[in-house]
Order: C-alpha cells, then sequence, then structure tokens
C-alpha cells in the first residue's frame, strides 16, 4: 500500500477525537449535508410543555442530552458484517454439531487452536489471590466474575496456572486481591492501556499454517466498555471519547475490514472501466451513504474518490478509501445531536434511522430505512412505527432482544466465572454457552412467539436447552437441540435458569446474598448502599454448616441487618439450587431449607412481608407487582437512550409505565412507545 493512502487513514483516525469533541461543543450533526435534503421537517419546534408535530405532549423537565456515541465493539463487528455482507462461520451450541476439525467456540463453528498457555508470577508480600484477566476472558475484575485464579506455591514464592488460551494476540493484566491491576513482571511485551498504564500482550502461536484466526472479530483488543454502576449495558453513551488504545486498534480494525472485503466483493455497487473514475465516485456515493448512514456531501464523494483513484490500482484504492471511511468519526460514532428545533433540538431523519436500526437491530440501517430518512417518512410517529414493525420482523431484532436480555440480567458472566472443576467436571464451556443460549431464547420467544407479556419471563414452565443443560435440569435430552421443553416443577422462568443462578454464586458454594441482590436490583430497581467498611466478608464455610446458617448471621448483626434484611431472606428461595443451578436436597449434609420471604415489595421499606417456598412461587409475586414490569421498563429505557436516568426523566418513565400497563405489559408495544416518544426523538 502506497504511503500517502495509509497517511490518509491516519490522520482521519488521528483527528477523529478533535472532531468528535468539536462536534458535540458545536452541536454540529456534521456531514457536509444540507438540511433539505436530510428528510427533517423545519419550522418552529416546541418549547418546554408543548406538543410536537404529532399533537404528543413533551414532559416540560425532559432534559435528554444531544450525544455521540462511539460504536461499541459488538456493534463495530455487526454493522461491518452488514456493510460487507461478511458470511459467519457455522452456529452451533456444542462441538459435537461442527464439522471434523472444528470446535464450538463463542457459539460459532471455529478451526481455531486453542492452546495450553502457563503463567508464573514471583509473589510480593501480602497477595493473598492472584488472577489473569484479558481479552480472552472478557477482562473480569474478580475471581467471582470469571477471572483466572492463579496457585500459590509457598515453595518458590510464585503464583502460577496453566489455561487454555485462543491462538492470537491478546492483551490481559494481573489483578491483585480482586483490586489492584497489574502488568505482568515477567513478559516484557506491552501496549498502552489507555489509562496512563500498561496491558501485557501475549502471542500465542499455533504449531501448523492451517488454523486461521476467527475471520469476523475485529473488536477482541479493543478496551472493554465501561459500565458505570447500576448500568447494565455495553452501550453506555458517556464512554464515548477514544483512548489512544482506541485509535491504534480501530485503525488495525479498518484496514481487517478492507482487506476481507475486498476478498468478497459482492458489496461493489459498480466494476471499474477506463480509469475507474465513474466507478470511484458511484462507490463513495452509494457505500459511502451505508458506511457514513447517510449521504454524502459533493466534496466528500470527490475526496473519497480522489482516495480511490490516489493508488496504483482499483483495488489498492478501494482498501484505502474504506479504511479512510472506517476510520471516520462519522462511521464509529453514531450521532445524535440533532438540528435546531425552537428551544430543543430535534434529531435528523438520518440520526433517527441509526437510532432506531442500532436499537433494534444493534447494527447499521438498511438501505430500506435509509431510503425512508431520505423521504422524510420518520418526521412523523406513524412514519417511525411503520418502520420499527417492519425492523422487529427481521431476525436481526430476536438476537438484539437476546443480548439486550442477557446485559439486563447480568448473566454474560456464566462464560468465565470460576467454578470448582472437582466438585462441577461436567460444567464446560459448551454448558456454559448452552445457559446463555437459553436466557436469550427465552426472551426473544416470549416477545415474538409467546404472549409478548413481560409476566410470562418470570412464570414461563418451559425452557430452551440441549443436551447438556438437560442434564443439569434433570430431564431427557431434547430431539434437537434447545427444542422447547416442559420445565420440572421447581424450576420456571428466568428465576429458574442456570445462566442467572451459576452467575450469582461462588465457585464452590452458593451466595444467598448475590441472588437476593439479583432480584432487588434486576427484577425491581431496588439499590441498597453498598456495606459499610466494618461489614466484615462471606462467613466462613463450615463444612458441618448449611449456607443458609452460615448467612443468618447477617440478620444477627445490627452492622449488617438494615440491607440484609432486604437480601437474604429473599436469597434463601434459591438454596435447592447449587452453584451450577442443579437441583439438591441436601447441604453439608442436611435437609436444605428453602423457606423465604421478601420483606418490602414495591419498594424498599412499604411494610410488606411476603413468603414464598419456592422460585416458581416468588416468579409469580413478582410478576403480579407493579415495580417489577416498571424495572423492566426502565431497563429497555436505559437501553436505548445509553445512560442511566436522571430525575429530569421521571416524567417520560411515569408515561413509559403507565403506557406499558395499559398495554398489559405487552414487550412490542413498551418498545415501539419507547423509540416514538418525543423525549427519545428532542434533545436539550
Amino acid at each position: 500500500m502506497a504511503s500517502t493512502g495509509g497517511g490518509s487513514v491516519l490522520w482521519v483516525a488521528m483527528t477523529c477525537l478533535a472532531l468528535a469533541g468539536g462536534c458535540r461543543d458545536r452541536g454540529e450533526a456534521g456531514g457536509g449535508t444540507d438540511s433539505d435534503t436530510d428528510g427533517t421537517a423545519s419550522g418552529d419546534g416546541p418549547t418546554d410543555g408543548d406538543s410536537d408535530s404529532d399533537g404528543v405532549e413533551l414532559c416540560p423537565e425532559s432534559r435528554a442530552p444531544r450525544q455521540l456515541r462511539l460504536l461499541t465493539r459488538r456493534e463495530y463487528d455487526a454493522t461491518v458484517h452488514d456493510l460487507f455482507g461478511l458470511v459467519d462461520p457455522e452456529s452451533c451450541s456444542e462441538d459435537a454439531q461442527c464439522p471434523a476439525g472444528a470446535s464450538c467456540t463463542s457459539g460459532a463453528c471455529m478451526v481455531q487452536a486453542v492452546l495450553p498457555t502457563s503463567f508464573e508470577i514471583p509473589g510480593q508480600a501480602g497477595w493473598t489471590t492472584v488472577h489473569l484477566a484479558g481479552g480472552f476472558n472478557n477482562w473480569p475484575g474478580t475471581i467471582a466474575d470469571g477471572g483466572w485464579p492463579l496457585s500459590y506455591d509457598a515453595g518458590s514464592g510464585t503464583w502460577s496456572g496453566t489455561f487454555d488460551i485462543p491462538a492470537g494476540q491478546h492483551q490481559y493484566k494481573l489483578v491483585i486481591d480482586d483490586s489492584q491491576w497489574i502488568a505482568d513482571p515477567t513478559n516484557p511485551q506491552t501496549a498502552d492501556d489507555g489509562f496512563g498504564g500498561s496491558n501485557s500482550v501475549l502471542d500465542v502461536q499455533t504449531v501448523s499454517e492451517e488454523v486461521p484466526p476467527h475471520p469476523l472479530r475485529f473488536t477482541d483488543d479493543l478496551p472493554l466498555e465501561s459500565r458505570p454502576g447500576g448500568y447494565a449495558f455495553d452501550n453506555n453513551a458517556g464512554a464515548g471519547l477514544v483512548t489512544s488504545v482506541h485509535a491504534d486498534q480501530l485503525m488495525r480494525a479498518a484496514e481487517a475490514v478492507a482487506s476481507v472485503a475486498l476478498a468478497e466483493p459482492a458489496w461493489m455497487p459498480c466494476a471499474p472501466e477506463g480509469d475507474g473514475s465513474a466507478c470511484a465516485e458511484q462507490l463513495a456515493r452509494e457505500v459511502g451513504r451505508r458506511i457514513f448512514r447517510r449521504p454524502l456531501s459533493d466534496d466528500e464523494v470527490s475526496k473519497v474518490a480522489d482516495l480511490v483513484r490516489g493508488e496504483p490500482s482499483f483495488d489498492e484504492g478501494v482498501s484505502v478509501a474504506l479504511q479512510s471511511m472506517l476510520a471516520s468519526p462519522y462511521f464509529l460514532y453514531r450521532f445524535e445531536v440533532g438540528e435546531a428545533d425552537g428551544d430543543r433540538f430535534r434529531l435528523t431523519s438520518y440520526e433517527m434511522a441509526a437510532a432506531l436500526s442500532y436499537g433494534l437491530w444493534g447494527t447499521t440501517p438498511d438501505d430500506a430505512l435509509l431510503d425512508a430518512a431520505a423521504a422524510g417518512e420518520l418526521d412523523t410517529v406513524d412514519g417511525l412505527e411503520i418502520q420499527v414493525r417492519r425492523l422487529l420482523d427481521d431476525p436481526r431484532a430476536r438476537e438484539l432482544v437476546g443480548t439486550f436480555a442477557v446485559q439486563w440480567l447480568g448473566v454474560e458472566p456464566i462464560l468465565t466465572v470460576d467454578k470448582n472443576t472437582g466438585q462441577f467436571p461436567g460444567f464446560d464451556s459448551a454448558v456454559r454457552e448452552a445457559a446463555l443460549e437459553e436466557t436469550k431464547r427465552l426472551v426473544a420467544h416470549v416477545t415474538f412467539d409467546g404472549s409478548g407479556r413481560y409476566e410470562e419471563l418470570l412464570t414461563a414452565d418451559y425452557a430452551f436447552i440441549d443436551a447438556g443443560l438437560a442434564a443439569l435440569y434433570g430431564l431427557p435430552a431434547p430431539a434437537q437441540p434447545f427444542d422447547q421443553v416442559a420445565l420440572p416443577p421447581e424450576r420456571a422462568g428466568l428465576l429458574g435458569q442456570i445462566s442467572m443462578l451459576g452467575t450469582e454464586a461462588y465457585s464452590d458454594q452458593t451466595s444467598p446474598v448475590r441472588r437476593g441482590l439479583f432480584v432487588r436490583r434486576a427484577l425491581l430497581c431496588q439499590e441498597l448502599p453498598p456495606p459499610p467498611p466494618n461489614a466484615g466478608n462471606v462467613p466462613e464455610v463450615d463444612p458441618t454448616a448449611t449456607t443458609r446458617e452460615r448467612f443468618e448471621q447477617h440478620m444477627d448483626d445490627p452492622v449488617c441487618r438494615g440491607c440484609h434484611t432486604y437480601i437474604d431472606p429473599v436469597g434463601f428461595g434459591f438454596e435447592h439450587f447449587d452453584p451450577v443451578g442443579a437441583w439438591r436436597e441436601q447441604d453439608a449434609g442436611q435437609p436444605v431449607d428453602a423457606s423465604a420471604q421478601l420483606n418490602g415489595l414495591e419498594e424498599l421499606g412499604d411494610g410488606q412481608v411476603v413468603p414464598f417456598g419456592s422460585v416458581p412461587e416468588l416468579g409469580a409475586i413478582l410478576a403480579g407487582t407493579q415495580a417489577a414490569p416498571d424495572c423492566f421498563a426502565r431497563h429497555y429505557f436505559r437501553f436505548t437512550h445509553g445512560r442511566l436516568e436522571t430525575e429530569a426523566d421521571d416524567c417520560a418513565l411515569q408515561t413509559l409505565t403507565e403506557h406499558f400497563a395499559e398495554a398489559e405489559h405487552d414487550i412490542v408495544s413498551l418498545v415501539i412507545a419507547t423509540l416514538t416518544a418525543p423525549e427519545f426523538r428532542y434533545r436539550q
């Protein structure tokens, strides 16, 4: 590749941060497209307390911010997949479904080496635990969340361990005592971590040239998305500024995407004739519109076409042009800035198109949605609803509903959370993947195929499982993986699933606290303060005492009682389920006591005391509350807006939850109401 082309890509990438910040300050949507061509109606807009053009009253205190939203790693990969028609590896849930020589990794059949890799770290005084966190295990902050623990050898004074790691380059750190993150002192190869420190870099080499890396994951080495306290999702809009690590990795990703795309050029709108100028301009206009999610200005078209013409060959020029566009802030960021409309800013039609596609598909708008934006069809609630319903009919909507579900519930760590292999030898990667898939399928099924009502998520007496999960559930294997099967009477809905029960437990013991907090936070949106400094740790394991007996001391301790009265009595209701979610009748040689109660139901301290004796009974109780469906609506509001709510959102949330209740908690109705609400379409 010529140096001039590479320089163009570098310049665009290095200006990404400055451009994004400037647009944030000036309120420019950017893109060089005149307002009369973007499908946005002009004229006086609503003022506080007025109605929008559809006669819908805006909440007077609503202050939804104008913002730029950096594509998440998930969104980036899905976007380039759809832009260039890249084909996924064969999907799977277990190795047996893959061809000979391939294995099931992250839901796909892949011919990829996974090699044992050893670590040996000299210890320091005061260290009590050391674990590995990196791109290979999703950067867990604690061992309980999936960190790979090293073992201490007192004789040598070292911490060591051997783990199966996929071939390729990975960044990682050592985490000391679940709190202090350091680079590996034995590894001289490092990279900037973007926060003033260094990550260690590990190259796992294959012994065969025939083992390729995964062709479609371009973001594995990008930093993990930040999730502020209480925010469950990976699309935090507040984390939109790139670090030097982002810039380097995004440039590498752009180069890799261009290389893969040119190998399968079916996406090209034309074949070059003559000097290729006409095709270069057609590519800039048609492909550029899809990459930038809006039409390019004539000046932008000329610049992109010049990049194509400036290289020795047409293909080299296309590669440079693609890299330039893929490194541009107009690709990397979703703009939610809007145009002045009264004393507010109304999202342009193209901004709305992107908001809908990423909110419903997790990927870029298709041509039909961009055409609707160009025609002004996204300027009315009716036009928006038509497109929302069309997008919901696409399989990508089912996939994103599943993604929303596992992030809302916080069960993604089931893929890496530490479990005692001596106690649970069958709890392997295939079972973990299947557990996550079960959760995704249930929520998608209820939303699109079942009653559509939120309550069914908590009370469903069926599940979608494979042979591995069936063994844990004490059921015969289904005829086909993830067939719908009837659950045993002790399980129902999301509360009886392995993904939650296994995530909210330790490696070798259950946790009434973590399972109780799950109910309070994920299902009821009831936050409790952090424990005081003198609260103490998890009760010591006593082989003669049940988990319930050990944790009941919380209720006897005045320092702990104030909060744990809302937590532990709920968590005790899950005690029939062991650390991986399998049913058990005994704990520490004694019969399990799973009698439980909710102290405070609709809100903490409301005086209600509601006993229950099983997980299905708890699900039915929660399904009958106002707090649980209201909490679900709150989480969906957060997911679509990319942020936690503030007091200024109270009116919008009240309107949304009232609509949800009037619609008998129909999930699709909630989706439509959220994405067509004036508080989503207008910004302050």
